[in-house]
């Protein structure tokens, strides 16, 4: 593979793209996300800068026809590279694309969607899901909520999040009309690993897919909000209100609300976040980067990289508002305390 000519043409591409005069609590997510931070102060550092690329957003179209029409476009402008944050979107992305180049950063939850490291154009920065990487995170949760007893845990089955293989169990387990909520030791439950977390720390686990905000609420209702935490991933981004749900539900009922990888809804309504640490996630794909256009190598030669780190951010007037007092050593554990 050979350098690329200047500019260097690339584009973002993401379900997590939104315009800045979007007032929803996730919209940061995207250009306005820390990661482009990174990757600024990475590609400046490495005697390149903005002045040489190209670079625009794109959030990714609904549908593979779209999305094909798309990257068709992006051939014809000449387009040398693609960025993409989200496992969801390069997921949709590899099933039809193989030539432009692709960089991205996502998480595998249960290594789930694993087969993107055989992918001949790919490569990126696989994440951690900081909540649930280590026993060490996840006890956070017990040491801000010390009479906790319940974790629930809702997964958008509209989202490629939804990996085939976990749908089908999903299904088989609405067959049996088990209810919304699936616990331990039904062999139904997704994402076992989180389970076990929850058996350690001494919390009963559920496990709610959903595929309609109505079946999302019908599910809330049913939760035992008392001594409960309600767990959000960015799969419920990507089915819009699912958000505004949990939000309102963790306020009316006084549930408090841990999120993974959006510290933007704990500071607006939650108790903590958990992420990598995109910054430093920024730096890594701007290195990257610079490796396939400038220095034409080809990607394969360009090795997935592991997660360079997390951020844990508590939100303290949001454990105020739920009466939980948070003590010096606890709040020491988090890399940020809002206030």
């Amino acid at each position: 593979m050979t350098a690329s000519p200047l500019p260097y043409r690339v584009r973002v591409v993401s379900s997590y793209i939104y315009e800045k005069e979007d007032s929803a609590p996730y919209s940061t997510m995207g250009r306005q996300n820390r990661w482009v931070v990174g990757f600024v102060s990475a590609i400046t550092r490495l005697k390149s800068g903005l002045r040489d690329f190209d670079l625009q957003f794109h959030r990714i179209p609904p549908t593979r026809e779209e999305l094909i029409q798309l990257l068709a476009r992006y051939r014809e402008e000449g387009v040398g590279l693609l960025i993409i944050p989200g496992t969801d979107s390069v997921v949709r992305v590899a099933e039809v694309n193989r030539d432009i180049p692709v960089v991205y950063f996502g998480a595998h939850p249960e290594n789930n969607g694993m087969e993107l490291l055989d992918h001949p154009n790919i490569t990126g920065v696989r994440l951690n899901l900081p909540l649930i990487w280590s026993y060490e995170n996840f006890s956070l949760l017990k040491s801000v909520v010390p009479e906790l007893e319940r974790v629930y845990f809702p997964l958008n089955l509209s989202s490629e999040f939804a990996f085939p293989n976990v749908k089908r169990n999903y299904a088989l387990s609405r067959a049996k009309k088990e209810g919304f909520w699936i616990t331990p030791p039904s062999s139904h439950v997704g994402y076992r690993s989180v389970a076990f977390l929850a058996e350690r720390l001494g919390v009963s686990f559920h496990e709610g897919p959903y595929a309609t905000l109505e079946e999302l609420q019908a599910g809330l209702d049913t939760m035992k909000a008392e001594r409960s935490a309600l767990i959000g991933f960015n799969d419920t981004v990507l089915s819009g209100k699912a958000v505004q749900a949990l939000l309102a539900y963790s306020r009316a009922r006084r549930v408090p609300l841990f999120w993974v990888n959006n510290a933007a809804i704990i500071k607006q309504a939650g108790v903590a976040d958990f992420s990598s640490d995109f910054e430093a996630v920024g730096r890594v794909v701007g290195r990257m980067c610079l490796s396939i256009l400038r220095d034409g190598k080809p990607v394969s030669e360009v090795p997935f990289e592991n997660d360079p780190g997390q951020k844990l951010i508590l939100n303290l007037p949001g454990c105020h508002e739920l009466g939980l007092t948070v003590a010096p050593e606890v709040r020491a554990r988090f890399d940020e305390v809002a206030s």
